[in-house]
């Protein structure tokens, strides 16, 4: 009945590798789930203020798919018989238990194949996937749930709208407190905490107990003001951990109010604004660990392009040196040979020593096989080994602000883009063309720092850093570069921008604008510069369109 669940689940917990473990481990955590969470019930059905066995059933049908709903079908009657000593005829229950089932199932299917959400919580679209698609399933099912108990009398049809609200409020609330959790444990099993970190999570622990004693103890009131004050622990768990912290947090938290509330004896009445304010507290909770995870995962990418960006112009770097030095050995190389193949002929014609002819020949061949290497070599740098793929244009724009953020905060420069609309792609290598853009923008921000700037650069409304994309000159071509509002460039400069070697900067190599010149004219483009009349300086380079009949220099 269960199925072979554990295919491809390689970070399952080891405890649950066994389909039969799990089977037995689900249906005691759904019935005890159920059993500890059924307090002011409309009689005499699951109908609770928090319904955790909900949450736990979407987390599981996430993570199995649809073969776990006969399990899940199961844990449903179980808790009916052993919870609340099945209310009403079995085919009733059974038949309300199996909306619920195959209504969250279906639901969860949904999600997955036609809004590609992803169980393990990757992104924030996952989390508010999570929160809507699981409030349509909980209203969907309800309704289902009630109408069939409503068909054998329970309750009133006119009832039906309040008690949904309470069904639906409860099913939401286990849902965006216990499926997260579920999610992140089954996906992300527990490790051990430091001793430093077991101290954190007790001294949060303790402030979410102290203020639900605030909240519910001697000094409460009937009004429950304090309750807001619980936002203050859970949203800084969330903040200081993200999603994995705010899931534990929101458990912990809604578990204690959950106890305080069967203590102190809460009034039924009151339980639909508590409900409310559970489910407030437990979704902030749940958004802001997403979005602060997120911006984790953003900038944990945002380091690593650009330490593939550095390790790319080390190499890059190394690349140009090899050339140029390749340049550079060519004319010695090349005079060595003409000496050795002169050498050689003297030889033959003075009837030299064979002994001394067979040194000049092997002198020759060495000389003209390195001759050989040092072209094969430069014809790599210049070429290159990296396949060329369609840019969007734009994308390529952001991409580079994005990885520039650094930058502008370091100089005080803000860098901004201007890209015209309905560019078509370009063709190159994605990460050596941000290398040119970001070479450029450092050397403009570099500049503006100088001591040599103009005095109307000091003006920060004035200072700027613009990187452009617009239809090229040229057909099939699409220009980019970058503008400043920098000190422009010096004749002496100007004249020498793109040899290798030259730099006016006390720590520079004199590389940088060297190695992008080579990248674009790798890529089949241009790169110049010029001087703007009011001292400006502009970098602009081109790149064939994607498709286009251009082909790499």
């Amino acid at each position: 009945m269960i199925g072979p669940f554990f295919v491809g689940r390689g970070t399952m917990p080891a405890l649950f590798r066994s389909r039969w473990a799990f089977a037995a481990a689900y249906l005691a955590a759904h019935v005890t789930l159920d059993w500890v969470s059924f307090i002011h019930e409309v009689p005499p059905l699951n109908i609770t203020p928090w319904n955790p066995p909900a949450g736990l059933m979407v987390g599981v049908l996430a993570v199995f798919g649809l073969r776990v709903v006969p399990l899940v079908w199961l844990g449903l009657m179980l808790a009916d018989i052993a919870v609340r000593g099945l209310p009403v005829a079995l085919w009733a229950t059974g038949l309300a238990n199996s909306i619920v089932a195959i209504g969250y199932g279906a639901a969860v299917r949904l999600l997955i194949t036609r809004m590609e959400f992803d169980p393990r919580l990757r992104r924030m679209h996952d989390i508010v996937l999570l929160l809507t698609g699981g409030a349509g399933a909980a209203l969907a099912v309800g309704t289902g749930y009630i109408a069939v108990h409503t068909l054998l009398g329970l309750f009133p049809w006119s009832s039906l709208p309040e008690v949904l609200m309470r069904f639906w409020v409860g099913e939401v609330i286990g849902i965006a407190v216990l499926t997260p959790l579920v999610l992140v444990w089954l996906n992300s099993p527990l490790r051990r905490l430091s001793r430093a970190e077991a101290t954190e999570v007790g001294g949060q622990g303790v402030i979410i107990a102290f203020t639900l004693w605030l909240d519910f103890g001697p000094l409460a009131s009937e009004r429950y003001e304090y309750f807001y004050l619980l936002f203050l622990p859970s949203l800084a768990v969330a903040v200081r951990h993200g999603l994995g912290g705010a899931v534990w947090a929101s458990a912990a938290t809604q578990t204690g109010l959950i106890a305080a509330i069967l203590l102190t004896g809460v009034e039924t009445a009151r339980m639909t604004h508590f409900q409310l304010l559970m489910l407030t507290l437990a979704v902030t909770t749940l958004l802001l660990g997403a979005v602060v995870s997120e911006r984790r995962r953003v900038e944990a990418a945002i380091r690593e392009r650009q330490s593939d960006l550095a390790h790319a112009a080390r190499l890059t770097e190394a690349g140009e040196m090899a050339a140029a030095l390749a340049h550079e050995l060519n004319q010695p190389l090349a005079a060595a040979m003409s000496y050795a193949r002169a050498a050689r002929k003297i030889a033959v014609m003075e009837a030299a020593s064979p002994r001394l002819t067979e040194i000049l020949d092997k002198t020759v061949a060495q000389a003209e096989r390195a001759d050989r290497v040092i072209r094969s070599l430069r014809d790599f740098v210049r070429k290159g080994g990296r396949g060329h793929a369609a840019l969007p244009v734009a994308g390529l724009v952001a991409d580079c602000l994005a990885l520039a953020a650094p930058l502008s905060g370091q100089h005080g420069v803000p860098i901004l883009a201007e890209v015209a609309p309905g560019l078509p792609p370009v063709r190159g290598d994605a990460v050596q063309l941000q290398l040119v853009i970001l070479n450029l923008v450092r050397n403009a921000a570099e500049a503006m720092d100088g001591a040599a700037s103009n005095a109307h650069t000091d003006d920060p409304r004035r200072r700027r850093i613009v990187v452009f994309a617009q239809p090229a000159d040229e057909p099939g071509f699409v220009a980019l570069g970058v503008r400043d509002s920098g000190p422009g460039l010096s004749g002496v400069v100007e004249r020498n921008l793109f040899a290798p070697f030259i730099t006016t900067k006390a720590t520079g190599m004199g590389l940088g604008l060297s190695i992008a010149r080579s990248i674009v004219e790798g890529h089949g483009g241009t790169l110049a510069a010029r001087r703007l009349p009011h001292g400006e300086t502009v970098f602009r380079f081109t790149l064939p369109v994607y498709g286009g009949e251009t082909h790499d220099a």
